[in-house]
């Protein structure tokens, strides 16, 4: 069964974007500093197990979850680019994001699986970019060849996020402040241009007899 490759790449290079785990680092380091090993590698695991959980339930519910609030596709794929647009101009001038998580989260101190859980997993990572790209993404998952695409992203995220946490230190180190803030200024170009496609693709359906 040959896969979907186009919307599963774009799915990917979308969340990757917004994840953002290498931007994650600083912020990382900050919470795990005073932690052994073993909590280390206890709270990689949980935190890519949560963004995983987090996007794959956003993927299946996230049509019944706008037909439930009574938001049309369209509307919502708007509202989602202008969201995604404002975390990527952040991520451009290599600012903190206030949507994704508060300087109170980053101070505050919990065991290591919990943080992991929150605020690492929620909301630093799969924050509400990465949940309303998933529930835009939901409506084209009509076929089984796109749901396994989709999964496999999912899946790619999560051993992404695992791997990079494990080795944060020695990452954090060798990029340094500067190559990370380069990182993320990439990513936020790329998330970007995501972003206006969604918005185009929004209002081409808001306003077809204009587009």
């Amino acid at each position: 069964m040959e896969l979907p490759l186009v919307p599963t790449l774009k799915l990917g290079i979308t969340l990757i974007s917004i994840l953002n785990p290498l931007g994650a680092i600083p912020t990382y380091l900050i919470l795990t500093k005073d932690m052994n090993a073993q909590e280390l590698k206890g709270l990689t695991r949980y935190c890519s197990i949560t963004v995983m959980a987090t996007l794959i339930i956003s993927l299946w519910l996230g049509k019944s979850i706008l037909s439930f609030f009574g938001i049309s596709i369209p509307s919502f794929t708007i509202g989602g680019g202008i969201l995604l647009a404002t975390i990527a101009f952040n991520m451009i001038s290599a600012q903190a994001n206030k949507s994704k998580m508060s300087d109170s989260e980053i101070q505050e101190k919990i065991d290591a699986k919990e943080v992991g859980v929150v605020p690492l997993a929620i909301p630093l990572l799969s924050g509400p970019g990465s949940i309303s790209s998933c529930i835009i993404a939901s409506r084209d998952l009509d076929t089984i060849p796109l749901w396994i695409g989709a999964l496999i992203v999912v899946l790619v995220m999560g051993f992404l996020i695992n791997f990079i946490f494990a080795y944060a230190r020695n990452i954090g180190n060798k990029l340094g402040t500067v190559g990370l803030n380069i990182m993320t200024r990439i990513m936020g170009i790329i998330l970007l241009s995501s972003s206006i496609e969604m918005i185009i693709k929004g209002l081409k359906e808001v306003f077809p007899k204009i587009f």
